[in-house]
């Protein structure tokens, strides 16, 4: 077992002193009740898990509150999303001390506007991730490429190397996704928000088309909508929406669908290990994913936090734009090692379409051993980089 640092906090006046409500929200299975105990040794702690306790809290927060003073971390606080402005009450009735409650749960999508509505400060919400690609190198850094993107960011995966990712994530499939969405959503047919789940990670990368996913599943088109806004929700996919032209329409308005975690995917693709991983026609979606997941990650920590988007016309693509103080990053995934003359060609057409003043670096992210600039003979050159080096372009 090894220790995993994790560095959550948006900034060291928050790690410093936490506002008097800290919630600290983020998908199933990311570290927030460890680091909540890590962090918070002194407070009380309670669980909303059993359902009784839940319902409790729901019914009749003030009574809840008053069993369990401050300093205290409620955990599995999704489960009675009321309990937040109840805790204002508190606040406002007589001064607190800095996290005098911690709020720990899932559905950060839920949370988050729970949170801000209830305490209107932004940073009091501190959303944790899985582990990202600099923190599984720095818990593990023998381990393959490959073995990252079948593990994710699951703590659990790297703080015990000899835990089997595939176990791992079936029971988190079971308990989470099969058992706690569909009782929320009072979901009649399991089985059917199951094959949802799998045809979701089928499209991992790929534009989001609701009216097929629904016709694949069999299901019907409002269904697909609500579960698929609750899988945003709970954290477990993002949609990346298309960049706007300065003028006219855009060619492209559906959003891309990600998966956040490679490790979720690649079980729900029933991809076991690095030989399937390798062999996989997913491979190179798994691998934007894993992209998507670092870019997302630095551009929400960003100053100011910034919404990568991508850019499509009819004959060309490129995966991320991001906004940075320089300019535009335009980031291209890639499972190669070294990528072709055509994908540097296409890249520049599209930096040259975009605008080249607006533009600051434009890279291929992709598993090459060393960074180094591709280019025609004479002309600009497009960067190909690796995970490691994506914070250099997203200060």
């Amino acid at each position: 077992m090894v220790l995993i640092e994790r560095n959550v906090f948006p900034s060291s006046a928050v790690a410093r002193e936490p506002p008097p409500a800290l919630v600290l929200t983020g998908p199933r299975s990311t570290g927030k009740t460890h680091l909540a105990h890590l962090s918070f040794p002194a407070h009380r702690h309670i669980s909303l898990a059993l359902p009784s306790e839940a319902d409790r809290a729901q019914r009749d927060p003030a009574a809840f509150l008053a069993a369990a003073p401050a300093p205290v971390v409620i955990d599995d606080v999704h489960l009675a999303p009321r309990l937040l402005h109840h805790v204002r009450r508190e606040l406002d009735a007589r001064p607190h001390g800095p996290a005098s409650f911690v709020l720990v749960g899932s559905r950060p999508g839920l949370l988050t506007a729970t949170a801000l509505a209830a305490f209107d400060d932004a940073a009091c919400v501190v959303e944790v991730d899985g582990l990202s690609h600099a923190e599984t190198v720095a818990a593990r850094p023998a381990m393959p490429l490959t073995e990252r993107l079948l593990r994710g960011g699951f703590p659990a995966l790297y703080a015990d190397a000899a835990r089997e990712p595939g176990d791992y994530l079936r029971t988190l499939v079971a308990d989470h996704l099969h058992r706690e969405l569909p009782s929320q959503l009072r979901v009649d047919d399991v089985h059917a928000f199951e094959c949802f789940l799998r045809a979701a990670a089928l499209r991992t990368g790929r534009l989001l088309n609701k009216a097929e996913l629904a016709r694949e599943v069999g299901i019907v088109a409002s269904t697909a909508a609500i579960w698929l806004d609750t899988l945003v929700e709970a954290g477990i996919v993002a949609l990346v929406r298309p960049r706007l032209p300065p003028h006219g329409k855009p060619l492209v308005k559906a959003p891309k669908l990600y998966f956040r975690d490679t490790g979720l995917c690649s079980h729900l693709l029933g991809i076991r290990d690095a030989d399937e991983l390798t062999a996989s026609p997913h491979v190179g979606a798994l691998w934007e994913t894993s992209v998507h997941a670092e870019v997302r990650r630095l551009a929400a920590a960003a100053a100011p936090p910034a919404e990568p988007v991508f850019w499509r016309d009819r004959t060309k693509e490129v995966d991320f734009v991001v906004p940075t103080p320089r300019g535009l990053a335009l980031l291209d995934a890639s499972w190669s090692e070294f990528p072709s003359t055509a994908d540097v060609r296409r890249l520049l057409r599209i930096r040259d379409e975009i605008g080249t003043s607006d533009v600051a670096h434009v890279a291929v992210v992709c598993r090459t051993p060393d960074r180094q600039a591709l280019r025609d003979p004479g002309g600009p050159a497009v960067e190909t980089v690796g995970l490691d080096d994506l914070p250099g372009f997203i200060p």
